[in-house]
């Protein structure tokens, strides 16, 4: 079995050195095993809004988890033309076959495009009963390619809005999971610190299970990809609570491209969280 591990999460173009075009799908899965029998698999709407054909070219994976036993033909970037005023599917079974037939993919992927055009995916979690042919059923998540004017860009204060943190929950499993999804795309490292208010108060949080103080900073090396756990942490009064909604604060060094997921965990029913830069 040949498999390539990159292990880490999201994505995005920098305005000065990502490609004119480009724009980023920060979450993308092809049969992703997650927890309690998922499987979480992605199909790619291209929406063309203007009055001239444009041609889109991708996926191309920016380095996450692909899986690959038995791959088809070596993946070349494929072309799609996109007519005026119409939005064009592209098909859980046809990506796997642009990416060389992989078992299974997390990770991002980006396109280019040669004119206006808008890109966003559902990811569904099919529980593993349907194949990646068609339209996908089950529930899921939209998330949109983000352009390098979308990106979170140095001199800002970004804030991730309505997370539901579930701390207090004693005894029983959580009732949400939040999920971080960042990404550099650029030529140059650039930092990102994580923070829990937008002064920077000291706190803590646990990210993929390691408390760490915040504000906390996190080094992204040049088309590094990454996905966090985060939950709150710090010392947490001996209640038993329901779950609380809360913010997150993110700068960054660099373009970055950052989403957050939210997940029920009684439905398994995921939504997605785009950045808001804040002002003062």
């Amino acid at each position: 079995m040949r498999t390539r591990t990159v292990l880490g999460l999201l994505l995005v173009g920098v305005a000065a050195s990502a490609a004119a075009g480009e724009l980023v799908l920060p979450i993308f899965a092809l049969r992703w095993p997650g927890k309690d029998g998922n499987r979480w698999i992605s199909e790619v709407f291209l929406t063309n809004p203007g009055p001239t054909a444009v041609r889109v070219s991708g996926p191309q994976v920016i380095p996450g988890v692909v899986n690959t036993t038995v791959p088809c033909l070596p993946p070349v970037p494929a072309y799609r033309e996109v007519p005026p005023y119409r939005t064009v599917l592209l098909t859980a079974n046809e990506l796997s076959v642009d990416l060389g037939c992989p078992d299974s993919v997390l990770a991002g992927v980006a396109f280019e495009a040669d004119g206006p055009v808008r890109i966003f995916s559902r990811v569904v979690n099919d529980r593993g009963t349907e194949g990646v042919t068609g339209v996908l059923s089950g529930l899921g998540q939209e998330v949109p390619a983000l352009a390098a004017s979308e990106l979170m860009l140095p001199g800002g204060v970004y804030q991730l809005p309505g997370l539901l943190w579930d701390p207090f929950r004693c005894a029983r499993p959580p009732l949400f999971e939040v999920y971080l999804y960042l990404a550099n795309p650029g030529s140059e490292p650039a930092e990102v610190v994580l923070q829990q208010s937008r002064t920077g108060q000291p706190g803590e949080l646990i990210i993929n299970g390691v408390p760490v103080p915040t504000p906390h900073v996190l080094e992204l090396r040049s088309r590094e990809w990454r996905q966090l756990k985060v939950e709150l942490g710090g010392a947490l009064p001996a209640v038993c609570l329901g779950p609380q909604v809360a913010d997150l604060f993110l700068t960054a060094t660099g373009g970055i491209a950052v989403v957050g997921s939210v997940v029920d965990r009684t439905s398994q029913d995921p939504w997605t969280v785009l950045p808001v830069r804040t002002s003062e």
